[in-house]
């Protein structure tokens, strides 16, 4: 009698486990939707910016190029931000500009993007993002990084890498420059996207 009421025991959980369905984690559309909509605009932004400048220093020289980047590149981003109906800038420690110092959650990001390089565990390709929420408000918050180009040394280089020309513009434009000494490859700063989810 005993055995038969373990083996009922036994083959009621069997049946009871087969049962028992595995919940899996619901997948948040609208934010996925959001990174990739965010990451593609970064890209869009760093690509079509960069056009912008090469035109430039092909067509006037590289001294044109710091008018670029004090006048059109602000613009651009202004025009390209209202454009795809999101917040775009690029943001750096070692700026040229001053309105492009990060805020508190950039500065994070900027941080963190600089850890990861000195573990290599980072790439043209890393992003990170956070979401930030305001009552029933979510805002998607990513950022790409920006590496120095072959071709911005000549701006944001060395001492001897920048012509004469270049410096009395820069120091004329920008007296409280600090967007020098890169290397290619270096961290130059960050694309910063905030999108409503």
């Amino acid at each position: 009698m005993g055995r038969i009421v373990v083996t009922l025991a036994l083959a009621a959980m069997v049946l009871l486990a087969g049962c028992v369905k595995k919940v899996e984690p619901k997948k948040d559309v609208a934010l996925e939707a959001a990174k990739k909509e965010a990451l593609a605009a970064a890209g869009a932004y760093m690509k079509d910016l960069k056009s912008i400048l090469v035109a430039e220093i092909q067509k006037n020289g590289p001294e044109s190029a710091v008018g670029v980047c004090s006048d059109t590149a602000q613009k651009f981003t202004r025009q390209f931000s209202a454009e795809k109906g999101m917040d775009i800038r690029r943001v750096s420690f070692m700026n040229r500009n001053e309105v492009n110092i990060p805020d508190q959650s950039e500065t994070m990001w900027l941080k963190e993007f600089e850890n990861m390089m000195r573990e290599g565990s980072f790439n043209k390709d890393t992003s990170l993002y956070r979401v930030e929420k305001s009552g029933k408000d979510r805002m998607l918050h990513l950022v790409k990084p920006i590496l120095l180009a072959e071709e911005c040394v000549v701006c944001h280089g060395s001492e001897e890498q920048i012509p004469e020309g270049i410096k009395k513009i820069i120091a004329e434009k920008y007296p409280n420059d600090k967007a020098k000494n890169f290397k290619p490859g270096d961290l130059r700063g960050a694309v910063t996207v905030r999108i409503k989810i």
